[in-house]
């Protein structure tokens, strides 16, 4: 009589069995690494921080009282031009100026561009010339508007702006700010300041 003893070597049931488990875990695997990835590229198109893992918004009062005239440094990755940056405040410079829904332009190659909160998601698409712009002015009129989201990929399309300047008719503080910024990219310089005035500079 003949006896079917086992191959150490090869045994085709335990082969079956873990080919079916390693097929399962594969697809498993696979499963786990495009999670991942996506999670991994929704987090890096989200807030893009400083290297200290913050995003830096610095009041204006400052950089216009300080006594240098070259560069200070606001944070690891960015200096800043500190008399390009009272030029651009506080001289009269060629501009664009979008408030709702309508741009007006003075100046062929305008280096500022004036708006507000509620003109922010259409600020792409509505302004062209957008080539020379170093320096945007939002205006935050409402201390409700403190409360929204302030997505800065509206900038994304202008290659010569280096300056996010803030100007808030309500108290706030740079921590607020910098908590309600998405999309954020180290490129640019986030300045704010308190103006309850009405003026829209």
């Amino acid at each position: 009589m003949k006896t079917n003893s086992p191959n150490v070597l090869f045994n085709h049931q335990a082969n079956l069995l873990l080919g079916k488990t390693s097929q399962v875990m594969k697809q498993k695997l696979l499963l786990i690494l495009m999670l991942v990835s996506l999670c991994t590229g929704a987090i890096a198109q989200g807030n893009r921080t400083s290297a200290s893992g913050t995003i830096v918004v610095t009041d204006m009062n400052s950089i216009l009282s300080s006594n240098g005239t070259s560069s200070a440094r606001l944070s690891n990755t960015n200096t800043v031009n500190v008399s390009r940056v009272r030029d651009l405040v506080t001289q009269v410079q060629s501009a664009s100026y979008f408030y709702e829904g309508e741009v007006k332009t003075y100046g062929d190659a305008p280096v500022n561009l004036y708006t507000d909160l509620s003109s922010l998601n259409q600020v792409n698409n509505s302004v062209t010339l957008k080539q020379n712009i170093e320096i945007v002015t939002v205006r935050i009129r409402t201390a409700s508007e403190l409360n929204s989201t302030i997505d800065l990929a509206a900038f994304s399309n202008f290659p010569s702006l280096k300056y996010i300047y803030f100007i808030s008719g309500s108290n706030t503080t740079s921590d607020t700010i910098a908590r309600r910024l998405v999309n954020y990219d180290e490129r640019f310089s986030i300045f704010y300041k308190v103006d309850k005035g009405d003026s829209n500079q």
